[in-house]
C-alpha cells in the first residue's frame, strides 16, 4: 500500500509545578493541556484493534488513509512521484508538541491539476474530518489539513493531511499523511494502592505581599468513610495520562493548593500524596511512595478540586487571593 509508519517514543511530562505555586500572580497563566474526557462529542475510536495505546494509534492511522477519497483516474503508488518536491521532505500533518505520535503515509498519482484535486478532496472526503487550514508548502506545493475529533483517553489529536504537487504530463502527485498522537498508559505502578482507608487532606492559601507569598494551612481533615475514600482514590487513579499538548490562557491563578496523603491506616506511613493547585488552571502532582512523581499539566487534570470536594462533602472552597 505504500504504507510508512513512524513512531517516537512518550516524551517526559514537564511542568512549572514548583514555581507556578510558588509565584503568585493575579494574570492569566499559560497551560498545557490535552482535551478532557467530555471533549469528544460521542465520537469514538475507529479503530478496532486491541493493544498498547500506540499500537491502537498505529491501527487508527492506517484506517484514516483509507478514509481519502481517491479522485478519478488515480492510482496508489509505493513512492513519491514527485521526489524532489517540498512535499516529499516528510509528512506535511501539523504535529502536536508531544511525541506520542504516530503517522503513516500513502501516495497517489491521478490526472488533473493540483489545486483542482485539494478543492475536489474537500467535496469528497467523509464529513466526519473537518478542514481546518489551507496553503502552501513550497513553491508549486499545497497542502489541506482535515482534523478528527479526539477521543477520551485514547487519542487527543488525530490529523489528515492532503499535499499535491505536479508530477508533469498532467499528472498530480498526491500525499495523504494521517497523524494520531496517542495518551501514554498509565503504569500500574502509578497508581494509588487499594489498601488505602486513611487520606488526610490540608488546603492552604497564599499570604503576604506578591514578591512573597508562602502557604498557610487553613483547613485540614481526615477522611475515614470507606465509600469516600474508594472514591477518591478510583478518580485519581483513573486519570489518563496526559501528555503536552496546545498553550491557552487559564482563568487567574489566586494562590491556594490542596495536599492529599493516602495511608492504610491513621498511623501509618503515606502510600502516596496527591499535591496540586486549586485555583486558575489547576495543576496535579501524585507520588506513589517509592515511585517518581507522575504530573498532570496545567488544566489536564480537569476541575480535581470541586470533584474531590463532591466526593467528600467537606465544602471547601478556592482560597481566596493575598491582598496586593
Amino acid at each position: 500500500m505504500g504504507v510508512n509508519l513512524h513512531a517516537r517514543g512518550s516524551a517526559s511530562l514537564v511542568t512549572g509545578f514548583a514555581s507556578c505555586v510558588a509565584a503568585v500572580t493575579l494574570a492569566a497563566c499559560a497551560a498545557v493541556s490535552a482535551p478532557s474526557a467530555n471533549d469528544t462529542n460521542g465520537v469514538t475510536a475507529t479503530s478496532p484493534s486491541p493493544g498498547t495505546p500506540q499500537q491502537r494509534a498505529a491501527a487508527e492511522a492506517g484506517l484514516m488513509l483509507k478514509d481519502f477519497a481517491p479522485p478519478p483516474g488515480a492510482r496508489q503508488v509505493s513512492a513519491s512521484p514527485a521526489p524532489s518536491s517540498t512535499i516529499s521532505k516528510g509528512p506535511q500533518a501539523v504535529r502536536p508538541a508531544d511525541d506520542d505520535v504516530v503517522t503513516a503515509t500513502a501516495w497517489w498519482l491521478a490526472p488533473g491539476d493540483p489545486q483542482g484535486l485539494l478543492n475536489w478532496e474537500v467535496a469528497h472526503i467523509p464529513p466526519l474530518y473537518v478542514l481546518f487550514s489551507q496553503g502552501t508548502v513550497g513553491k508549486g506545493s499545497w497542502s489541506d489539513n482535515y482534523q478528527l475529533k479526539p477521543v477520551a483517553g485514547l487519542f487527543d489529536d488525530r490529523a489528515l493531511a492532503v499535499s499535491t504537487t505536479s508530477a508533469g504530463h498532467g499528472q498530480t502527485a498526491i500525499r495523504v499523511d494521517a497523524l494520531v498522537d496517542w495518551i501514554p498508559a498509565r503504569a500500574s505502578g502509578d497508581t494509588i494502592p487499594v489498601t488505602t482507608a486513611v487520606v488526610t487532606a490540608v488546603l492552604t492559601r497564599n499570604v503576604g505581599d506578591m514578591s512573597r507569598a508562602k502557604q498557610v494551612p487553613v483547613s485540614t481533615a481526615t477522611i475515614t468513610d470507606p465509600g469516600q475514600v474508594r472514591a477518591i482514590v478510583a478518580y485519581l487513579n483513573d486519570l489518563p495520562v496526559q501528555p503536552p499538548g496546545v498553550t491557552y490562557n487559564c482563568p487567574p491563578f489566586e494562590g491556594g493548593t490542596l495536599t492529599l496523603t493516602f495511608r492504610a491506616r491513621a498511623d501509618g506511613p503515606p502510600l502516596a500524596t496527591a499535591y496540586g493547585i486549586v485555583s486558575g488552571c489547576q495543576m496535579l502532582q501524585l507520588t506513589v511512595t517509592g515511585r517518581q512523581p507522575i504530573s498532570w499539566p496545567l488544566g489536564a487534570a480537569g476541575n480535581w478540586f470541586n470533584q474531590v470536594m463532591r466526593v467528600t462533602g467537606l465544602g471547601w472552597k478556592v482560597p481566596p487571593p493575598p491582598s496586593p
